[in-house]
């Protein structure tokens, strides 16, 4: 049975899990083909092989707007987007930081220029209430029942629609629990901005891609501070964290940074069956996904190890 592991060495957050699924061996032209059936507008994504404490792994980065449009293959995917992927996935290789550039046949590029990093949390990129997970350009986001829309209505498999709802649902839930309001009334600022929908609906199509059957994670270890969002200063966990990991068992590390976003938490607290120790597993391939920021005691990366559990 194939199973997947989280390593959540410095927490969690979007953006850092599509990056380790992409250097898993997921297609960066997949991700582009199914996120373009979600009608979100024009995007470009970036996929950058990098280092954090010499770590190497992919960096993933989605902007809006659209760039040129090369030329396409006879399967209507841009041949510089082949080309660049598989530099993208060659780990053997010397180039420590490869800039991946994947247009889209519809829709193109996005820079997730989120990583533990450029902020005083290591994303930014979640809702207006707390928590961040990749520094966005946005102007505005989208309401809980916008995003279930657009979800619902495109082409994506009922997998990844089945399991992005839910994801949603988990932060809408959280964020309507703070906030005092009903599920349908939420308004998401940074969650509902095409960084964060496109964490959320990219790691599901790339859990799927990989054929996973189940998900595991170890435990779950935030950082401390504080972090800034629309209602002033919070202590972290940021709020919508907090409540998204209610339940799940959750500790502090002294990292005086935000390591576990609500994007992150709700995509750990969907997909991970047990939080823990790896199992027993035959470990086929290993990606690593880069936050933005250089932590100081500890690689700023979460590592996906994929392989067949050993049933004992």
């Amino acid at each position: 049975m194939k199973a997947l592991y989280f390593d959540c060495i410095s927490g969690i957050s979007g953006d850092m899990t599509v990056g380790a699924l992409i250097d898993l061996g997921v297609k960066p032209t997949t991700l582009e083909w199914e996120l373009s059936k979600l009608g979100v507008g024009d995007f470009h994504m970036h996929f950058d092989r990098a280092k954090r404490k010499e770590i190497e792994g992919v960096k993933f980065t989605i902007h809006e707007g659209a760039t040129h449009t090369p030329d396409q293959d006879e399967h209507g995917e841009k041949e510089h987007a082949h080309h660049e992927h598989e530099h993208c996935h060659e780990h053997e290789h010397g180039h420590g930081e490869e800039h991946e550039h994947h247009e889209h046949p519809h829709e193109h590029e996005h820079d997730h220029g989120h990583e533990h990093g450029e902020h005083e949390h290591a994303h930014e990129h979640d809702h207006e209430c707390c928590g961040h997970d990749h520094e966005h350009e946005h102007t505005h986001g989208r309401s809980h029942a916008e995003i279930r829309g657009l979800i619902e209505q495109s082409q994506l498999s009922e997998f990844v629609k089945r399991r992005a709802l839910a994801i949603f649902q988990r932060i809408a839930v959280a964020e309507g629990k703070i906030h005092g309001v009903p599920v349908e009334d939420v308004h998401f600022h940074e969650v509902g901005a095409l960084d964060s929908i496109a964490d959320i609906v990219l790691t599901c199509i790339g859990i799927e891609a990989l054929g996973v059957e189940k998900i595991f994670a170890s435990a779950l270890n935030d950082g401390c501070g504080t972090v800034e969002c629309a209602h002033g200063t919070f202590p972290v966990p940021a709020p919508a964290t907090l409540e998204i990991l209610r339940g799940i068992p959750l500790g502090q590390i002294d990292e005086p940074h935000e390591l576990i976003t609500p994007t992150g938490a709700a995509i750990i607290a969907e997909f991970a069956q047990s939080f823990g120790p790896m199992p027993q597993m035959k470990i086929d391939r290993i990606g690593y996904g880069l936050g933005t920021r250089e932590l100081a005691a500890r690689p700023n990366v979460l590592r996906a190890v994929l392989g067949d559990l050993v049933e004992g």
